[in-house]
């Protein structure tokens, strides 16, 4: 186990100094949001990972622990890593009450992960690329410590490929959380695979649908922020102006994130 300095020092740390402070303070409500916790979800991730039960597992960006742990009884050994100690605070607990004792959590930086190259044979990234201001440095780490021929699993919302509504949908989801630093369409995801050499063994799209109560509640946005949220989805009622599907259903407004799950197997 390791645990390293978060200390502000950089753009990118000063981003992750805003990630902290947004899940620290609202690490309770999104621990219990059902897209979160919902098992099928969790047991769609370990499905697809090809996971075996001599293999060591990182949960990158692990949050409250709930991919880790919905990996433990499938594999050696898991560890989730996490750059908020509230976090890692919360998973460690939980993992200890469900008495699984081949996981750990640790703190650190998902651009700098101190372990050394292909020392798992998993890595595995669920709802927190859009929170990297630099997701290639992400990805570039996630195949570093994975061994040739060992997977990597990324599940995440996805931005429009018009430019024009992937940046309309990025402006709502920072007023919501400013630790939100960009969805990234599908189409480069699959470039910064091929960039990294890592072969794309799997894809699935999926919708998560939220009413906008709900989502600007896991968020937790001021007043006025929550506010011109409201009226930038209602603008987008008529024309879509984010892609995100945005409708009014018996007096509630709904819209839907696109997401995708990929799995890249590690080629050299």
């Amino acid at each position: 186990m390791f645990e390293q300095s978060l200390a502000p020092t950089s753009a990118s740390n000063l981003h992750l100094q805003a990630v902290q402070h947004q899940f620290r303070r609202q690490a309770d409500v999104y621990s219990k949001m059902p897209v979160v916790t919902d098992p099928e979800l969790l047991s769609h991730i370990v499905s697809i990972s090809g996971v075996g039960k001599s293999d060591r597992v990182l949960d990158v960006a692990s949050g409250p622990g709930f991919v880790a742990m919905a990996f433990a009884p499938h594999c050696a050994s898991v560890i989730g890593l996490d750059a908020t100690d509230r976090f890692v605070a919360v998973a460690t607990e939980e993992a200890l009450r469900r008495r699984l004792e081949n996981v750990s959590f640790v703190l650190g930086d998902a651009e700098r992960i101190a372990y050394p190259d292909e020392a798992f044979d998993i890595a595995v990234c669920r709802f927190a690329f859009h929170h990297f201001p630099h997701p290639a440095a992400v990805l570039s780490e996630m195949r570093r410590v994975v061994r040739r021929g060992g997977s990597l699993v990324v599940v995440d919302m996805l931005a429009s490929e018009d430019p024009a509504k992937a940046t309309y949908h990025n402006e709502m989801e920072q007023l919501c959380d400013p630790s939100h630093a960009r969805a990234v369409p599908g189409s480069e995801f699959e470039r910064m695979f091929t960039r990294f050499g890592l072969e794309l063994t799997y894809k699935q799209s999926f919708k998560t649908t939220f009413s906008i109560e709900d989502w600007i509640a896991h968020g937790a946005p001021t007043a006025e922020r929550a506010a011109r949220i409201v009226e930038m989805m209602e603008a987008s009622v008529a024309t879509d102006k984010c892609g995100l599907s945005v409708r009014i259903t018996n007096g509630k407004m709904y819209f839907s994130h696109t997401g995708a799950s990929y799995v890249m197997r590690r080629r050299t």
